[in-house]
């Protein structure tokens, strides 16, 4: 309610009649329709005030178009306040991502959208889905830099030994010589021997590139040349 009373503050000051959405009354039902409902659209361009005066009126939360979902429209396009009112106000989060493309969590971790991806962690989202590439929402966080989001995926139980691209998360970190992100997924169990296909390993990767406390890092942790 905390977050739907700051999205109605929000749209106030370009509305002189504001009415308190009623998430009790809101129709959830998952419902396939053959376009993009206006509720899509106005979720997809970011327009706060058209997307409460639909569901106002009565509007279908969870209208699931070809495209996608209300939702799905606004995590994708980065809309991240109506991204995370939709989700209070009952949003199924699974609709309208296709097999394969990444998830809402995975595109939230990617930004580094640290409130969004709290918020599918508490609903139950599952921590592990990978993408077509091989990526999780974890690997996203951490080949992005966003060190934040990949402590609250770790802390929520997400897989560090994961392998997107035939490379370990660590190797990846490693090579873009990020000592923080290294430490985090050492700590969290990150295995400091895995090799690649070709026989790389970060401590490889370290030495090869001369990243001195990368070296004595894993060294210190177990990797052995």
């Amino acid at each position: 309610m905390v977050l739907l009373t700051a999205f109605l503050v929000v749209v106030s000051c370009s509305s002189s009649s504001v009415q308190k959405v009623n998430l009790k009354k809101l129709d959830l039902t998952l419902v396939d329709v053959e376009q993009k409902t206006p509720l899509i659209i106005a979720a997809e361009r970011g327009d706060r005030i058209r997307v409460r005066q639909l569901l106002e009126q009565g509007a279908l939360l969870n209208s699931v178009a070809p495209t996608g979902t209300a939702f799905s429209q606004a995590v994708k396009n980065d809309r991240r306040v109506i991204a995370r009112f939709l989700l209070s106000a009952g949003a199924d989060w699974h609709s309208g991502f296709i097999p394969g493309e990444p998830s809402a969590l995975i595109i939230s971790a990617a930004r580094g959208d640290n409130n969004l991806v709290k918020e599918l962690i508490m609903r139950g989202e599952v921590m592990d889905n990978m993408d077509d590439n091989g990526y999780t929402a974890i690997a996203k966080a951490a080949i992005n830099g966003h060190l934040t989001t990949l402590k609250i995926l770790i802390k929520a139980g997400a897989n560090v030994n994961i392998t997107p691209e035939g490379r370990s998360l660590l190797m990846h970190v490693v090579d873009d010589n990020n000592v923080l992100l290294s430490q985090q997924l050492i700590a969290a169990g990150a295995d400091v021997n895995y090799r690649d296909k070709n026989g790389d390993t970060a401590l490889k990767i370290a030495r090869r590139k001369g990243y001195f406390d990368l070296d004595l890092m894993l060294v210190q942790s177990g990797a052995r040349p």
